[in-house]
């Protein structure tokens, strides 16, 4: 049957209702070889990991993710074309799948994109206008818009006495004054809303270790005495652009060793499975792969962890997400 590919409006109800996709990032459709859907067995029959061709002549991304002109070839013989991104019906930056800063890194390679939720490839302010309206005070920075209000999750810089905001109306207060709602513990909804979109290593309000793997907590969302937003990589560990804050506990997520975190790319070998574990940490793909022989995994490179049953990306020899999916600190993330 000849491939037929779907518009972008087909796609986006197709991965809303009726593409029988995973919550997990991966498409899991029938699958003609018995092998389970598009994450679990290969429709074509074909290559491993290391991008050898199918059966059919297709380049095989992965186990059972199969890669033809660009999209993703499904059971069915549909294709599903991997394109923009979407933050909540909008395209912005870091989910154009353009590299708009020209430093040769596309989105979710690009280590200063914090999702598709990000119109800002050269730093870690998210500069959506008017996202940052409501001054003091923070709702999920992660989404597309950072003022007060419709995430369940409050906090407000006059709690912090470290302050990160160098707007004097933001200085910290002992008391707080009646105003700044800094809710000790977060509503639950706080982490069920915005817990997904937030990178290991950070919390929901944009305060986040840099660099990774210290006792050093920082704003990103760091701006100069003229509004200027000063926080990228680079300057990670100067107090002038990146200003200390400190972190929320109930809506943070730490960076675990075997996670890719903002700021680490790389995993330490001892992420790598053992001989005897037979599949990698995260529970992934034992049937696939030119480093898995006869039921062990015997080199290759560490596979990040995903405890929440995101599928893992973002390392050599995985496969790439699903359309509609952003590869954040090494997980697939449905922004919506």
């Amino acid at each position: 049957m000849r491939a037929m590919r779907l518009s972008p409006l087909v796609l986006s109800l197709a991965l809303a209702a009726g593409c029988s996709c995973s919550d997990d990032g991966v498409l899991d459709g029938g699958d003609p070889d018995g092998g389970g859907g598009v994450d679990g067995g290969d429709v074509d029959g074909g290559g491993g990991m290391d991008g050898s061709a199918g059966m059919d002549g297709s380049a095989d991304a992965g186990p059972g993710i199969v890669v033809v002109d660009g999209g993703l070839l499904l059971p069915d013989g549909n294709i599903i074309p991997l394109g923009p991104i979407p933050c909540q019906g909008h395209i912005y930056q870091c989910g154009d799948e353009m590299d708009n800063d020209g430093d040769g890194l596309v989105d979710s390679a690009d280590p200063d994109c914090l999702g598709p939720c990000d119109n800002n490839e050269g730093g870690y302010y998210l500069d959506i206008p008017g996202g940052d309206s409501a001054p003091c005070r923070l709702d999920c920075y992660f989404d597309q818009d950072q003022g007060s209000g419709n995430d369940h999750c409050e906090w407000d810089h006059r709690c912090d006495p470290l302050e990160p905001d160098p707007n004097p109306m933001c200085a910290y207060r002992d008391p707080p004054p009646p105003s700044a709602s800094c809710p000790d513990p977060q509503d639950p909804r706080c982490a069920e809303t915005c817990g997904p979109l937030v990178p290991n290593g950070c919390d929901c309000f944009g305060c986040c270790n840099l660099p990774a793997g210290t006792d050093r907590w920082v704003f990103i969302g760091s701006v100069d005495g003229d509004g200027t937003p000063t926080c990228d990589l680079a300057h990670a560990s100067t107090d002038a652009d990146c200003h200390p804050c400190t972190p929320v506990p109930g809506c943070l997520n730490e960076c675990d060793t075997c996670e890719l975190c903002l700021g680490r790319t790389e995993l330490p070998p001892e992420c790598l499975p053992t001989p005897d574990a037979g599949v990698p940490p995260d529970g992934g793909f034992p049937d696939a792969g030119p480093d898995y022989d006869g039921g062990v995994y015997d080199g290759g490179v560490p596979t990040p962890v995903c405890s929440d049953g995101r599928t893992s990306c973002g390392v050599p020899g995985l496969p790439p997400c699903a359309a509609g999916y952003f590869c954040l600190t090494g997980c697939c993330t449905f922004f919506g």
